[in-house]
């Protein structure tokens, strides 16, 4: 009795090694790395992202007369249009 045990067992132990042997996983396939968004002043052009970059202590731009627009903080308030 203990010899045919044995032949099992054997056997057993044969036949899961050689069914384990010879599988191959598939590989998973590596995502793609997305590619990086540009920096949030590089969104506006080149002027504004050398603008963006200027020292704090560099001479600050000329104003042109209509790049000021005059509030007058004691005016009725608008309506937003919705």
């Amino acid at each position: 009795m203990r010899k045919i045990a044995l032949i099992l067992s054997v056997s057993g132990l044969a036949l899961g090694l050689a069914g384990c042997s010879g599988y191959n996983a598939p590989t998973p396939t590596p995502t793609p790395t997305p590619t990086p968004s540009p920096a949030f002043q590089e969104q506006f052009g080149t002027g504004f992202n050398s603008a963006f970059q200027a020292s704090p202590n560099a001479t600050p731009a000329a104003v042109k007369p209509g790049d000021i627009i005059p509030v007058d903080p004691a005016a009725t308030p608008q309506t937003l249009p919705k």
